[in-house]
């Protein structure tokens, strides 16, 4: 009996320990991008970016163009002295090469602005994601279509939108496989 006692003893700490582990490794998965987009004021960081769509990068090619133009006059010009003439036309093809290459420039100054602009939409949506987690016990999180294989996991964005105070919109039906 002194024998078969302390196996027991051993038994229950082992068992204790696994149902603590596995209490432990909860998980979860949520997208952040769709975290950003239920956030309450996301709204006001689109339409500054719209409005720098708009006002910056559409009237940048007008430009750009009008002074590749009056550079590549002022390099071609027969009155033009030849420092002057060497300038313009160092100037004419940078304009040239911005034009040439307008769609990456454009996109690469988009991205920049978006990365400013939502930058810390995303900080708060981490910070959001952490407390969430915490304070509902998951160990894990992950973004759920980062992996190929994984166990049943539950969906933490209906938990954050309610501490947000916020409903999630409605996805869009699906398509009938006829229908695409």
């Amino acid at each position: 009996m002194k024998k078969v006692l302390p196996i027991v003893v051993l038994m229950v700490i082992f068992a204790t320990a696994t149902i603590s582990v596995s209490a432990q490794n909860k998980l979860g998965h949520v997208d952040i991008e769709h975290v950003v987009s239920i956030l309450p004021d996301i709204k006001k960081a689109d339409s500054l970016l719209q409005i720098f769509k708009r006002d910056s990068i559409e009237n940048a090619l007008p430009y750009y163009i009008s002074e590749y133009q009056r550079k590549d006059s002022i390099a071609k010009a027969a009155t033009t002295p030849a420092a002057i003439k060497q300038t313009a036309q160092q100037e004419a093809n940078q304009y040239l090469q911005m034009i040439q290459n307008w769609d990456q420039v454009s996109q690469m100054e988009y991205n920049r602005k978006s990365q400013e602009i939502l930058g810390p939409y995303f900080s708060r949506a981490y910070e959001l994601i952490n407390t969430v987690a915490k304070e509902n016990g998951y160990a894990w999180v992950f973004k759920q279509d980062a992996l190929m294989v994984a166990p049943q996991t539950d969906d933490l964005l209906p938990l954050i939108a309610k501490k947000l105070g916020v409903t999630i919109p409605a996805a869009p039906p699906a398509a009938a496989p006829g229908n695409r």
